[in-house]
């Protein structure tokens, strides 16, 4: 993304709570942005009756967690998201750390 940071990127216990259910949903089948699972998420839930992952209560933190998942699930930065991250003020190193954790 952009240059390297020389201070550390920051997160609230919210966003950092977000992180961890995106990287959770990520290693459960059919992990997407929540409502954009692939066919196999879908056969896996008409099957099981799982419901698949909620929105969460904050749109920042859902934009946060549709990151998270989809860069983990490319295994490469989600660009797509990246501006409505940015809309909710991340910067690039918060971005970036995002991008790091999830990949």
């Amino acid at each position: 993304m952009g240059n390297v940071a020389t201070t550390e990127p920051t997160l609230s216990s919210l966003e950092w709570q977000a992180v961890s259910v995106a990287l959770s949903d990520a290693s459960k089948c059919g992990c997407g942005a929540t409502g954009k699972a692939g066919v196999a998420g879908r056969i896996f839930r008409a099957l099981t009756g799982n419901k698949g992952p909620r929105p969460l209560a904050d749109p920042k933190l859902e934009a946060v967690r549709d990151f998270v998942c989809e860069t983990n699930r490319h295994r490469r930065i989600a660009s797509d998201y990246v501006p409505a991250l940015r809309a909710f003020g991340f910067n690039d190193r918060q971005v970036d750390a995002l991008a790091l954790l999830s990949a």
